[in-house]
């Protein structure tokens, strides 16, 4: 295994799948890349499209920012044990698809994502996001509860 790709939304489900990647990586001597897919943030296409220039212009210097603190923050989990080469990469788009494009990309050998959900019932089924990626990505999957 020479590459993980971990997607992370700063959750701490995403916490969790941030720190099995980065102990698969340190176990395998992979480089491990990190990715923020600034999407699924519940607007619909109708409603940013009203927005004024300035505000949409305004939303994406916000999500663009708030991408990369997750990501930084990700990398100081990641550095916290011991990977040695760790990239960062953040999208936007549908959030399955720009991670299994990205790891198509990047050719990895493995993507790690959390799984969501936190009440009773939605424990019990995968986040839209991973059951997407279980369902669609031609790479392995490995979904972190």
């Amino acid at each position: 295994m020479k590459r993980i790709l971990v997607a992370t939304d700063g959750s701490a489900g995403a916490d969790r799948a941030v720190a099995y990647a980065a102990r698969t990586a340190k176990d395998y001597g992979a480089e491990l890349l990190i990715v923020n897919v600034i999407g699924g943030y519940g607007l619909p296409d109708k409603l940013f499209l009203a927005f004024t220039q300035a505000q949409q212009t305004w939303l994406k210097d916000l999500l663009t920012s708030l991408s990369g603190g997750i990501l930084t923050r990700a990398r100081e989990q990641a550095r916290s044990f011991g990977v040695a080469t760790i990239e960062l990469e953040s999208r936007t788009g549908d959030v399955a698809q720009a991670v299994i494009e990205i790891g198509q990309e990047k050719a990895v050998d493995l993507i790690v994502v959390g799984k969501r959900g936190t009440g009773a019932l939605t424990q019990l089924l995968l986040g839209s996001v991973s059951q997407k990626l279980v369902s669609l990505a031609p790479l392995p999957v490995t979904v972190i509860p």
